[in-house]
């Protein structure tokens, strides 16, 4: 399971998150035919931390959570419900690897002039590689 698929998971797994919006409304990349609300997942190019003698590495991995709502107290609530979920969380990833820790970075909210609202939720990711991955 990569990185984005155990986000993915993670979502999935959160009853309350599920009920604000639904986990297959995220969507990685571009989002194709869809209405709001929804939102999508995408990552940044990361950088190496440090590298072990033995070929292990920790990796810094950007990610934002882009959020596309109609109402904003709505879009608020998952705003928040995504923090909760995902802020100052670790979890495995396949092959060994495994989230060291997901801090949560930026904020960003801006209406748009069709009135749906777009919030940028920023997130950065400490990334446990073993030798070899």
């Amino acid at each position: 399971m990569n990185l984005e698929q155990a986000i993915h998971a993670r979502w999935a797994a959160s009853p309350v998150l599920c009920q604000l919006l639904a986990a297959d409304r995220l969507s990685t990349g571009l989002a194709k035919g869809t209405g709001t609300p929804y939102a999508t997942l995408s990552r940044k190019p990361g950088r190496t931390l440090f590298r072990t003698n033995a070929g292990d590495a920790l990796d810094e991995v950007p990610l934002v959570f882009h959020l596309w709502h109609d109402r904003f107290d709505a879009g608020q609530a998952i705003v928040r419900q995504v923090h909760a979920v995902f802020d100052r969380s670790d979890f495995a990833l396949s092959d060994g690897g495994h989230v060291v820790q997901m801090r949560r970075g930026g904020l960003s909210v801006v209406e748009h002039d069709d009135g749906v609202w777009l919030w940028a939720i920023e997130f950065s990711v400490h990334v446990y590689l073993p030798s070899g991955y």
